[in-house]
């Protein structure tokens, strides 16, 4: 007599084998959830109703799927923070600045669970994992100076600083569950102090 034994696993998904690194990492990012950081690559598999192999075939540990998440939470965070600038791409620049880091505070608030995960907990480090983002703020900063609206005389050297004081207040923001109003309320201040714009916006 012959029966059905559960397992837990997902039925498996038609996927195309491109398709596969994003299923995976969706499926990771809900067992990191659920689990934390005692997620494994058996459950991993399982939640995308995948073989354990199939998994091994595009990340070869746990630390690996850990790492492209962290990587593509920060492409997330960027895309977040350029999308917020598109919405008025002809403000000054100091206002493009300020929906630059909104964008990124407001995603970040939005997946504060995930974010405290993978940036406080998971173990993981890769090196310059915030020079896209960097990249785009100095961007924002020297087309401001060039404008003649910013007053900043060392551009990549500023950016630098602010970066890592944004990124160091997000992280402790997201651990307390701070919203993102009043922490941008307090951060305009920072911005308007270290940009010096020339025309300043209210």
């Amino acid at each position: 007599m012959s029966g059905t034994r559960a397992t837990g696993r997902r039925p498996r998904a038609a996927r195309a084998p491109a398709e596969r690194p994003a299923q995976i990492l969706d499926a990771a990012a809900r067992v990191l959830l659920r689990d934390g950081v005692d997620a494994t690559i058996d459950g991993i598999a399982a939640e995308a109703g995948l073989g354990k192999g199939t998994v091994y075939e595009y990340f070869g540990s746990k630390a690996q799927v850990f790492t492209a998440l962290r990587n593509r939470c920060n492409e997330q965070i960027l895309a977040a923070g350029a999308t917020a600038v598109s919405t008025a791409p002809d403000a000054p620049a100091l206002d493009r600045v300020r929906r630059f880091v909104a964008g990124m505070f407001e995603f970040g608030v939005a997946n504060a669970a995930l974010v405290a995960l993978l940036f406080h907990e998971a173990g993981i480090e890769e090196p310059d994992e915030l020079g896209p983002i960097r990249a785009s703020l100095l961007d924002l900063v020297e087309s401001g100076v060039r404008a003649g609206e910013l007053a900043v005389e060392d551009p990549a050297f500023t950016v630098e600083f602010l970066l890592h004081g944004l990124h160091g207040v997000m992280e402790t923001a997201l651990a307390a569950g701070t919203a993102a109003g009043p922490l941008l309320d307090r951060l305009d201040g920072v911005l308007v102090a270290l940009l010096d714009p020339v025309h300043p916006v209210a």
